[in-house]
């Protein structure tokens, strides 16, 4: 070759009907780009999302209406002392004498409010027990009382 001689390469076919998916474009691409389906998608569930859980998570509560009488319900205290020991109204009871006095109360025409109240020292396990006697027992009016005491735990 000589100094003057310029190699030239030729293509097989022209470059401007390239493109990166296929070696010529007279034929139609038979992939779909779904990239902007998917986009559109998670802007859908971002929605569904954010909106929800405002209309899904509502309680109903039933307040009193003004001028309606108001209904006195008896209260029950049930405690748990440091020891374990469960408490009816004060007097200490074991787990029968309990699930007795809940089904009695239970059994009522008007169900007294259950005020449930352990001491901070009390276990876990005696206070869960309890409270599964409680629901067992189908009571219908449960309070947690003294839970600001639990407010500091661990601090």
């Amino acid at each position: 070759m000589s100094a003057t001689t310029v190699r030239r390469y030729r293509r097989s076919y022209p470059s401007y009907r390239v493109n990166a998916y296929q070696t010529s474009a007279t034929r139609p691409i038979a992939e779909i780009n779904v990239t902007p389906l998917i986009d559109v998608m998670l802007v859908l569930l971002a929605l569904l999302i954010m909106t929800v859980p405002l209309a899904m998570h509502r309680t109903a509560v039933d307040l009193p209406r003004p001028g309606s009488p108001r209904v006195e319900t008896p209260e029950v205290a049930l405690t748990i002392d440091p020891q374990g020991q469960v408490f009816w109204n004060g007097a200490p009871v074991d787990r029968p004498t309990l699930t007795q006095h809940l089904e009695a109360a239970a059994a009522q025409e008007q169900q007294p409010l259950v005020r449930f109240q352990p001491d901070p020292l009390a276990s876990y396990n005696a206070a869960a027990q309890v409270i599964a006697l409680t629901g067992d027992a189908h009571i219908e009016n449960f309070a947690f009382i003294g839970n600001e005491q639990f407010r500091t735990f661990g601090r």
